[in-house]
């Protein structure tokens, strides 16, 4: 008896286990913390992968495009074909634009470990399923409700059969025969088509509200005619006394098999705002970088005639930063941001002694020694690389206290793949090009 020369992998650790070591390496570099610490085997590495908080980086991390990839598996079978994703990305009418870019967002999806299988059987790892796919205390950013055998699972067998039997289809022996069979009848696009025709002035608005979400709405103990005729036919199924919902089935056939109001398969264009010379750009961020330079070393000579104490907690009290943004006369936003960066350049740190205080480090007197783009580039890549948020200096913490600059809670692992990316999307603009300010 022969047997397959690569058969499908059964889990994410044999999925894994089937990859190159180019593979592995970008797996890695997109989802930084799964060698922290390094995982034994790749066993490790695939139940790491799986762990809640790990999948959630993940997630926060995707494009938008791969995000509704994913979440359109989360409402699919599992495992789903990708003529089935396709189906719930481009809809019926298959967009060209969504069909195009699907390939690009499964590749990234896969990359990162949260997709795993061949084209035919693909499987959205356990925990995103989880976090992505609909429920009642948690609803699907896609608006999709449950699936039929899912909103039947508390019913009666004798009232199954009776919504079976309205709906136009022969009663069945059991009800597993009978939900699949009410199953196929609302996936069937013609025969939907023909049993919707029949339906009573207000039935159809009262599903249109409901299509894009949220999927439950109310209905009294003794729902009107045209709510009477969607519930005999279950194209709206009880889930507690009082509350329906439109099953994720007739969802899909009244949005056109669409997961999404609005697939996003390409990212929005950054429109500049203004023009400039290229030339004049670049002489003003040769000023920007001379500035830069110019306010570290005011910064650690300030300090260097006593510098501030350090706080019980860590970080510097509200007192020495506004002393500190009076020194460099710069609102006490960006006097933090010059804080924090001299100390992840290694400029600047606590002295060590007894009663604290932050003070230049040995290595400041060498980077001051130092050719003037070399120091910039120093401090340039210490801005791109630091995980921690300048930005939030002055906000409160989970506990509501007030977050200081060089002290705890400021650290966020994404604060360098979202610099990077910002950089990317201004790389792409053409030369002397001003994007619109931010609006947040």
């Amino acid at each position: 008896m022969s047997q397959e020369a690569n058969p499908a992998p059964r889990s994410l650790a044999e999925a894994l286990r089937a990859r190159d070591d180019a593979s592995l390496a970008a797996l890695l570099r997109s989802r930084p913390d799964l060698i922290t610490p390094v995982p034994t085997d790749l066993t490790q590495l695939a139940t790491r992968a799986g762990t809640r908080a790990s999948v959630l980086r993940a997630l926060e991390r995707l494009d938008r495009f791969a995000l509704q990839t994913a979440e359109a598996l989360a409402v699919a079978p599992d495992p789903a074909s990708g003529t089935a994703l396709l189906g719930l990305m481009a809809g019926d009418a298959g967009d060209e634009t969504v069909a195009a870019a699907l390939p690009r967002a499964l590749a990234t999806l896969r990359e990162q470990a949260l997709v795993w299988g061949d084209d035919e059987r693909l499987r959205l790892v356990r925990t995103a399923r989880e976090l992505l796919a609909p429920s009642p205390g948690h609803p699907s950013p896609t608006g999709l409700g449950p699936t039929v055998h899912e909103a039947t699972s508390g019913m009666s067998p004798g009232r199954i059969q009776e919504i079976v039997t309205t709906a136009g289809l022969a009663s069945t022996h059991d009800s597993v025969s009978a939900v699949t069979a009410l199953t196929s009848l609302f996936t069937h696009r013609k025969k939907m088509a023909k049993l919707l025709s029949g339906a009573p002035e207000g039935s159809l608005e009262v599903l249109s509200r409901l299509v894009w979400g949220p999927p439950y709405g109310q209905v009294t103990p003794e729902p009107a005619a045209h709510l009477r005729w969607l519930l005999d036919r279950g194209l709206l199924l009880p889930t507690a006394p009082g509350t329906v919902v439109l099953p994720r089935e007739v969802a899909l056939h009244l949005r056109a098999g669409r997961a999404h109001r609005e697939p996003e398969p390409l990212p929005p264009a950054v429109e500049p705002a203004a023009t400039h010379r290229p030339q004049g750009v670049d002489a003003a961020a040769a000023g920007q970088a001379h500035t830069a330079l110019a306010t570290v070393e005011e910064l650690l000579k300030d300090w260097d005639e006593g510098g501030p104490a350090v706080l019980r907690a860590g970080g510097l009290s509200v007192r020495d930063l506004k002393r500190t943004a009076v020194a460099l006369d710069a609102p006490e936003p960006i006097a933090a941001f010059w804080v924090e960066l001299a100390y992840a350049a290694g400029l600047l740190a606590s002295d060590g002694e007894a009663d604290e205080r932050y003070a230049a480090t040995p290595f400041y007197d060498e980077w001051l020694e130092r050719p003037p783009a070399e120091r910039w580039a120093l401090l340039a890549e210490a801005w791109l690389t630091a995980t921690r948020a300048p930005g939030l200096v002055g906000g409160r913490d989970a506990k509501d206290r007030t977050l200081s600059a060089l002290g705890p809670g400021l650290d966020r692992s994404a604060a360098p793949e979202v610099r990077h990316r910002v950089l990317t999307l201004l790389a792409g603009l053409p030369a002397g090009a001003a994007p619109p300010p931010s609006r947040s």
